[in-house]
C-alpha cells in the first residue's frame, strides 16, 4: 500500500484503538474522581460539530493523522483545532505499514512522516499528543518477512524515534502499540517494553459505523462488545460493554500512558474577545480553556466577581452605559488557577435613523438597482419564512420579509449585484445599519459546489456603480462569506475582505483588527472563533445536513454595522471589529448594501444559495438636547394672554412639556406656550422639560406676574323711576368687585362686574332714603 491513499480503518480496526485508548483515557483521569467520555472521530472528520460533541459531554477525542509515509488525514488539522477551540483534548495515531516500509529505516521513514504531522500540534501549543501505532498490516507480504523480534524491534524503533523526536522539544510522551489478538500472538513478543500494548477484537462481524444518526452526535450509535488487553495483564483482558458515548465496566491495568503532563493546571485556547454593543442589546462573552477537570470559571467586571457567572460563557441582555468596562474570568482546577487578558466592553453612544426600509413591502423604487448581469437578481418583499428562517431580530412586527440578493444564478460566472437608497446622501458621522443571513447550499461544513458567495456593503459610493473587483467599485467597502470555504491564505478570494474602491487590502495592511497574519483574512483565524463559535445548524425546512465551521457567520442572523467617524470608516459583525479603515476621503455620500460571486463555479442548489438583507437604516449619533435660549419672565395685567418662548437645539428634534409651578400642563407639548385670559390664580414658575433619546432637560423658571386691572371710574345717574344706575368704566374683560358705604368707613359688597367692554351700566335699584351713600370698586381678586 505503499503512497496509496489515505486508509480509513475497518470498522474493526478504527473501533477497536478506540475502544482501548478511551478506556486508557478515564482510567488515566480516574484520580480526579470522574468518568470522562472520548470518541473517535477518524471516520467522521468532515461533518463533525465540536460545539455540539462538547455538549453532549465528550471529554476526548482522537483520530487518525497519518498513514504510511506520505498519506495524512486531510481535516486532521481543522479539527484539531475546532476540538481544542471548544475544550476538547484530541491525540492521534499512525497507521503503519512495515509491510512495505520494512527495516529500522522504514520505522524511522514512518516515525519521520507521523512527527511531521502530530508533532508539530503539540510543538505549537498543543496540549496533548497521544502517539499510537497501529500495526494490522499483511505482514506476510513483506519482503524480507517479519519476524515477532524483527517485528517487535520495528515498532520499538518507531515508538522510540517519536519519544527522541517530543523529548528534543520538551514533551514527554508513551506510545501505545495498537494490534489485533491474533496479530499480536504471532507478531509482537515482550521486547516492546517501553510502551504499553493494546489489542481489541471483535466477537463476529457487527459494524459499529452503520450510520450517522441525527441529533447531536456525528458518530455512529451503535454498541459492540470489546476487549482490552495490557501487556501485562491477563488473557483473555477485561471485558466491557462500549459504545461511543458511555463506557461501563471495570478499569484495570491503565496506569502506564502519559498524555501531557498530569497535573495540568489550567489554559487558555481562546480568551474573551471584546466587544461593542449598542444601549438594549445582547452580547455573550466567551472562553476556551483546558487543563486537568473539572475546569472552574468564575467572570469577573472591572475586577470584581460576577454573582452566579460561573461558566465558560457570560452573556449580556439589554446593555446600558454602566455595563460597559472590562470583563475577564478566572479558571481554577485542583492545580492552579489562572486569570485571563481582560475584553472590554464599549456602549455606542445613541443613534438615530435618518433613512429606513424594513422591506415589508416592494419599495425597489426607492432603490438604485446595479447588477453585473441579468444573472444577478433582488427579490424584495421576499417571505423567507418558507425556508426555515425566522423573523429578523429587529423586525418588531415579527414579518418575515426581507431583500433576497442572489449572483451567479444560471450562467457560471462571477457577479455581483449592489443596491443603493435612491435620492440620499449621508454626511458628516454616521453609520449603515442591518440585519443579515447569509445562506448556502450543502453538505457542511465543505459547503456544495458553488456555495462560497460574499455578502458585500459599504459607505461613500455614488450610488450608481456594481461593487466588485472589476474596476466599478467605489467608497470603502467590506465583504464576508457565510460558510468560511475560501482559501484562508488567499491573497485575492479570502472569507473576509475590506476595499478601497477596487483594492482589495492586504492581509499585512493593518485594517483587519485580528492581525496582519497571513491567515487573518480566513475564518479559521482565532480572532474570529470566539464570537463565531461554528457549529450553526441549517432550518431544518432546508433539508441539509452538517454544521458550519467555525469563524463563519451563516445560518443565523447578524448586526452588521459600518459605521463612519471623521476619516476612519469600521466594519463591525455582532459587536466584533472586523476591520478599520483610518485616513480615508469618501468620493461621495450614499451608501450600499450588496452580494458577490467571485467564483465562475454555479451553485449545485441556487435556491439555498443566497444572502438576506432586512430592517436597513442609516443612523447618525444623537445629540442631548441643549438651551440656547430660556423662558423669560412675563407681566401682563389680568385677563391679557401671557407667551412664553424656548430655543433648543438637538438630534433628533427635542419634545417639549410645560410645566406650571412643577406640573405638567395638558397639550403643553410646543417650543412656546401661551396662558390666554390669564387670571391671577395662574401666576407662579413656568418651566419646560426638553428631551429626545439622548438625553433630558429642564429649564429655568420664569415668572408668571398678574398686573391689577385700570381703576374704575364711576357715573351715577336717577332714572325717572327713582332707581340709581351707575356707569362703571375699567380694562375690558376684568372682574371688578362693586362695595358701597355710607360713611366711607364700613363698606360692604354690592355686586361684581365683569366688564364685557370698556364702560358698561347697571342698575342698583331705588335711591336708598340715606342721606348719603358712596360707592367704590376694585379689580379681582
Amino acid at each position: 500500500m505503499t503512497n496509496s491513499p489515505i486508509h480509513r480503518p475497518s470498522a474493526r480496526s478504527a473501533r477497536g484503538i478506540a475502544v482501548a485508548v478511551l478506556l486508557l483515557w478515564l482510567g488515566l483521569l480516574s484520580a480526579f474522581a470522574q468518568r470522562p467520555l472520548g470518541i473517535d472521530v477518524s471516520d467522521y472528520q468532515s461533518i463533525i460539530n465540536w460545539t455540539n460533541v462538547k455538549k453532549a459531554g465528550i471529554d476526548f477525542a482522537w483520530t487518525k493523522a497519518s498513514e504510511g509515509v506520505s498519506a495524512t488525514e486531510s481535516s486532521l488539522s481543522t479539527n484539531m483545532a475546532h476540538a481544542r477551540n471548544v475544550g476538547i483534548p484530541i491525540g492521534v495515531y499512525h497507521y503503519a505499514h512495515p509491510e512495505t516500509h520494512v527495516g529500522l529505516a522504514g520505522a524511522d521513514q514512518e516515525a519521520t512522516a507521523f512527527w511531521s504531522i502530530a508533532g508539530s500540534y503539540i510543538t505549537n501549543g498543543g496540549n496533548y499528543l497521544m502517539p499510537v501505532v497501529d500495526i494490522e498490516s499483511d505482514l506476510s507480504s513483506a519482503s524480507p518477512a517479519y519476524t515477532k523480534a524483527t517485528l517487535s524491534a520495528w515498532v520499538n524503533q518507531w515508538c522510540s524515534n517519536v519519544i527522541s523526536r517530543a523529548a528534543s522539544n520538551g514533551v514527554v510522551v508513551k506510545p501505545i502499540v495498537y494490534s489485533y489478538v491474533s496479530y499480536a500472538s504471532t507478531w509482537l513478543d515482550a521486547s516492546v517494553t517501553n510502551r504499553t500494548l493494546w489489542m481489541a477484537q471483535y466477537p463476529g462481524s457487527p459494524n459499529p459505523q452503520t450510520g450517522n444518526p441525527s441529533g447531536t452526535s456525528p458518530w455512529a450509535a451503535a454498541a459492540w462488545q470489546c476487549w482490552q488487553y495490557s501487556s501485562t495483564g491477563t488473557v483473555p483482558g477485561v471485558p466491557g460493554s462500549c459504545d461511543l458515548d458511555v463506557f461501563n465496566g471495570t478499569l484495570a491495568g491503565l496506569t502506564n500512558l502519559v498524555i501531557g503532563p498530569r497535573t495540568n493546571p489550567p489554559a487558555f485556547i481562546l480568551q474573551p474577545s471584546s466587544r461593542v454593543a449598542d444601549r438594549g442589546g445582547a452580547i455573550t462573552f466567551r472562553t476556551t480553556a483546558m487543563g486537568a477537570h473539572p475546569l472552574k470559571y468564575q467572570w469577573r467586571f472591572n475586577g470584581t466577581n460576577l454573582l452566579n457567572a460561573t461558566n465558560n460563557a457570560y452573556a449580556l441582555t439589554n446593555i446600558q452605559v454602566e455595563n460597559a468596562g472590562g470583563y475577564a474570568v478566572v479558571v481554577t482546577n485542583n492545580f492552579g488557577s489562572l486569570t485571563g487578558s481582560v475584553a472590554s466592553l464599549t456602549v455606542n453612544p445613541l443613534f438615530v435613523p435618518v433613512f429606513a426600509d424594513n422591506f415589508d413591502t416592494n419599495s425597489a423604487a426607492n432603490w438604485t438597482l446595479n447588477k453585473s448581469s441579468t444573472d444577478s437578481r433582488a427579490t424584495f418583499a421576499y417571505n423567507y419564512a418558507g425556508l426555515g428562517i425566522p423573523a429578523a431580530p429587529n423586525s418588531t412586527d415579527s414579518i418575515t420579509n426581507g431583500l433576497r440578493l442572489e449572483a451567479n444564478v444560471s450562467l457560471g460566472v462571477v457577479g455581483a449585484i449592489s443596491l443603493s437608497p435612491m435620492g440620499q446622501s449621508f454626511t458628516g458621522d454616521f453609520r449603515l445599519h442591518y440585519d443579515l443571513w447569509m445562506n448556502a447550499n450543502g453538505p457542511f461544513p465543505a459547503g456544495g459546489t458553488g456555495s462560497t458567495q460574499h455578502h458585500t456593503s459599504g459607505l461613500g459610493t455614488t450610488g450608481d456603480k456594481v461593487q466588485w473587483n472589476t474596476g466599478t467599485a467605489d467608497g470603502v467597502w467590506f465583504a464576508a462569506d457565510g460558510e468560511g470555504q475560501s482559501t484562508d491564505t488567499s491573497a485575492t478570494l479570502p472569507d473576509w475582505r475590506a476595499y478601497i474602491g477596487t483594492t482589495l487590502q492586504s492581509a499585512a495592511s493593518g485594517v483587519y483588527v485580528g492581525g496582519t497574519e497571513a491567515n487573518v483574512r480566513g475564518n479559521n483565524h482565532p480572532y474570529y472563533l470566539n464570537v463565531f463559535p461554528g457549529g450553526q445548524p441549517m432550518p431544518a425546512a432546508q433539508a441539509q445536513s452538517g454544521w458550519l465551521e467555525q469563524g463563519t457567520i451563516g445560518f443565523a442572523w447578524r448586526d452588521v454595522v459600518v459605521n463612519k467617524t471623521g476619516s476612519t470608516v469600521e466594519w463591525f459583525i455582532d459587536g466584533l471589529k472586523i476591520c478599520s479603515v483610518a485616513g480615508v476621503t469618501l468620493p461621495s455620500t450614499n451608501v450600499f448594501i450588496g452580494y458577490w460571486d467571485s467564483f465562475s463555479s454555479l451553485s449545485a442548489n441556487t435556491n439555498l444559495c443566497f444572502g438576506l438583507v432586512d430592517n436597513v437604516r442609516v443612523e447618525i449619533p444623537a445629540i442631548a438636547p441643549n438651551l440656547t435660549s430660556q423662558p423669560l419672565a412675563v407681566a401682563v395685567k389680568v385677563t391679557s394672554n401671557a407667551t412664553f418662548n424656548i430655543t433648543a437645539t438637538g438630534t433628533p428634534a427635542p419634545n417639549y412639556q410645560w410645566r406650571f409651578n412643577g406640573t405638567n400642563l395638558a397639550g403643553a407639548t410646543l417650543a412656546s406656550y401661551t396662558r390666554t385670559n390669564v387670571q391671577y390664580s395662574q401666576a407662579g414658575a413656568y418651566s419646560v422639560v426638553v428631551s429626545n433619546v439622548a438625553g433630558v432637560l429642564v429649564s429655568s423658571n420664569a415668572l408668571l406676574s398678574i398686573l391689577p386691572a385700570a381703576p374704575a371710574v364711576f357715573q351715577t345717574s336717577v332714572q325717572l323711576d327713582g332707581t340709581l344706575v351707575l356707569s362703571l368704566s375699567g380694562d375690558a374683560g376684568a372682574t371688578y368687585f362693586v362695595e358701597t358705604s355710607t360713611n366711607l368707613i364700613n363698606w360692604s359688597a354690592l355686586t361684581n362686574v365683569s366688564l364685557s367692554a370698556a364702560t358698561i351700566q347697571f342698575n342698583i335699584g331705588p335711591t336708598a332714603p340715606e342721606a348719603q351713600r358712596y360707592f367704590r370698586a376694585r379689580s379681582a381678586p
